[in-house]
C-alpha cells in the first residue's frame, strides 16, 4: 500500500524462511514478486497457488486471475471468497421491493472515488446519465483526497456520500435508507474491496460491474454486467450471477480527457526516432516470463525494435533488463518509463508505435488510453474474462484484426506489423477515426444501454 514492493519483499522473505509452511506468507511473497517482475520459481509457485486453491485454501480470486487458472477453478475460488462475508436470510435488512414508477435509483459502490483508473473510467458516464430515467447515488468508501477526479465524480452525482468511516453494516443501513433500487459494485474482489457491505442485501437488485471482470460467486450479487467479447456466453456456467450483456463494450470512457497534440518527442525519452517502439505500460504484475519471452523473440525479429515498458521500482527495472539480457537481447533495448500523470502517459503513448498486450491478465484502461492516443494494441484473446479486456474494445472499435488466438500468432503479427508500415499506419487512422465514431468512447450511448438493462433488472426483480 505504502508502494515499496522491493524492501518489503525482503522482510517477507526473512518471514518465509523462518516459517515456509506458512501459505498466507507464501502468497505475500509472491505477490510481493510479480509487484518487481521478480521471477525466481514463477512455475513452481504458481503450481503451488493453484494446488492450494484446489485443496479448497481461502486464497484472494484477485490474485489468482494472474495465475493460469482456468474459469473452473477461479470460480471456485471465488465461491470459497464469497462465502466468508454471505448471511443467512435472517440476517438480510428488511426486504424492499424496487420501485416501478418514477426513476430508478441507482447506487455506484466504490473505494475508488478518487484519481484512481476507475474514476477516470466513470465521470462521464456518470454525467451522462438520463435523469428522467435514473437517479444516481454514490458511496465512497475509499481515500477523499479532494483532487479533480473526486471533484468531478461529486459533481456528477445526484447525491454524494463518503462513508468511509463506518462500519460495512452501517453503509448497508444507509443504503437500504436510501431506498436504492439497485447497487452497483465498482471493486468486485480488488484491492480493499468492502464486499461485505453487499452481504446484509442493502438493495432488491445488486450488481458486479466493471472493476472486477470475473465472476463474484457470491449469493448476494445478482448480475454482472459485461459484454459477450469479455464474458463468451459458454462461461455463464462458470458464474453463480446471472450476465447482463451490453450490446457493444462493456467499458466506459472519458472523452473529455485531451488528445496528445504532438508537442512530446522521443528525444525527451531518449528513444531514436528511427527505432520500431513497441511498449507495455501494463502494471508489473500482468508480465508474465512467458509473454515477456514472446516480446523478446520479437525484439529478436526486429533488430531495430525497443521495448518500452511501464517501471514503478529501481528492482523492477534490474529484474526486466536482466531477463532480457538472459534472453539475448541487450539491455539498452529496454527502456524504462516511470509514473506519470494522465497527460503525460496519452502523450508517452503516441509515440510509441505499437502497445503489446500481456497474458494471462489483459490491459483494460490501459488499452483504451493507449488507443485514445491513436496507438494501435496487440492482443492475444485470453481463455477468461480477465484475458479479454483488450479485445473486447478492440472489437468495439472495429480493429478485430488486432486480436490473436494464441501467442504464435500474436508474436508473428507483432512482427508483421513491425516491418509493413503501410499497414500499420491504415490501422492507426482506423483507430484515430473510430474514437469519434462509436464505442468504446461513446459514455452517453453506454449511459442508454445500461439504463436499459437496468430497467430489465427492476422488471425480474417485481
Amino acid at each position: 500500500m505504502l508502494g515499496r514492493p522491493a524492501r518489503d519483499l525482503r522482510q517477507v522473505e526473512n518471514a518465509f524462511a523462518a516459517q515456509p509452511d506458512d501459505f498466507k506468507i507464501f502468497l505475500k511473497k509472491v505477490l510481493l514478486k510479480r509487484q518487481v517482475c521478480d521471477w525466481r520459481n514463477y512455475d513452481s509457485d504458481d503450481e503451488r497457488i493453484r494446488k492450494e486453491a484446489s485443496y479448497g485454501s481461502l486464497i484472494s480470486p484477485f490474485l489468482l486471475l494472474s495465475t493460469e487458472a482456468g474459469n473452473a477453478e477461479q470460480s471456485a475460488c471465488s465461491r470459497r471468497w464469497a462465502h466468508q462475508f454471505e448471511k443467512h436470510r435472517s440476517e438480510h435488512l428488511p426486504i424492499r421491493r424496487p420501485n416501478r414508477n418514477g426513476p430508478i435509483k441507482l447506487g455506484y459502490l466504490s473505494g475508488d472515488f478518487h484519481d484512481h483508473a476507475t474514476s477516470r473510467l466513470v465521470g462521464e458516464l456518470f454525467e451522462s446519465h438520463d435523469r428522467q430515467r435514473v437517479t444516481v447515488h454514490g458511496y465512497s468508501y475509499g481515500p477523499d483526497r479532494d483532487g479533480h477526479a473526486r471533484k468531478r465524480i461529486a459533481a456528477a452525482l445526484d447525491v454524494f456520500r463518503d462513508v468511509k468511516n463506518l462500519s460495512s453494516r452501517s453503509i448497508a443501513e444507509r443504503i437500504h435508507g436510501d431506498a436504492i433500487d439497485i447497487l452497483v459494485d465498482l471493486k468486485g474482489y480488488t484491492s480493499r474491496a468492502r464486499t461485505e457491505i453487499l452481504s446484509w442485501r442493502p438493495a432488491p437488485v445488486q450488481v458486479n460491474y466493471l472493476g472486477f471482470p470475473c465472476t463474484m460467486e457470491a449469493n448476494f450479487i445478482d448480475y454482472a454486467i459485461t459484454d459477450r467479447v469479455v464474458s463468451p456466453p459458454e462461461y455463464q456456467i462458470h458464474s453463480q450471477e446471472k450476465f447482463a450483456y451490453l450490446p457493444n463494450c462493456f467499458q466506459p470512457n472519458d472523452t473529455r480527457r485531451p488528445i496528445p497534440d504532438g508537442s512530446a518527442t522521443r528525444a525527451r525519452y531518449g528513444i531514436s526516432e528511427d527505432a520500431f517502439v513497441f511498449c507495455c505500460f501494463n502494471a508489473a504484475y500482468k508480465i508474465s516470463p512467458k509473454i515477456f519471452s514472446v516480446w523478446m523473440r520479437i525484439l529478436e525479429a526486429v533488430p531495430h525494435g525497443v521495448l518500452w515498458v511501464l517501471v514503478r521500482s529501481e528492482e523492477q527495472a534490474t529484474f526486466l533488463t536482466k531477463e532480457a539480457v538472459s534472453r539475448g537481447i541487450d539491455a539498452s533495448r529496454i527502456i524504462c518509463a516511470p509514473h506519470a500523470s494522465t497527460n503525460e502517459h496519452l502523450a508517452r503513448c503516441a509515440l510509441a508505435d505499437l502497445f503489446l498486450d500481456t497474458l494471462p491478465v489483459s490491459a483494460f484502461t490501459t488499452a483504451s488510453d493507449a488507443l485514445w492516443a491513436g496507438l494501435p494494441v496487440l492482443t492475444c484473446a485470453g481463455p477468461t474474462p480477465a484475458g479479454r479486456g483488450s479485445a473486447s474494445l478492440l472489437t468495439a472499435m472495429g480493429v478485430p484484426e488486432l486480436v490473436t488466438s494464441d501467442l504464435a500468432a500474436y508474436e508473428a503479427l507483432a512482427v508483421q506489423l513491425a516491418s509493413d508500415n503501410n499497414y500499420l499506419a491504415r490501422l492507426r487512422r482506423k483507430i484515430e477515426s473510430a474514437r469519434f465514431e462509436g464505442f468504446p468512447f461513446n459514455p452517453r450511448g453506454l449511459a442508454r444501454d445500461l439504463e436499459a438493462l437496468y430497467g430489465k433488472m427492476i422488471a425480474a426483480a417485481c
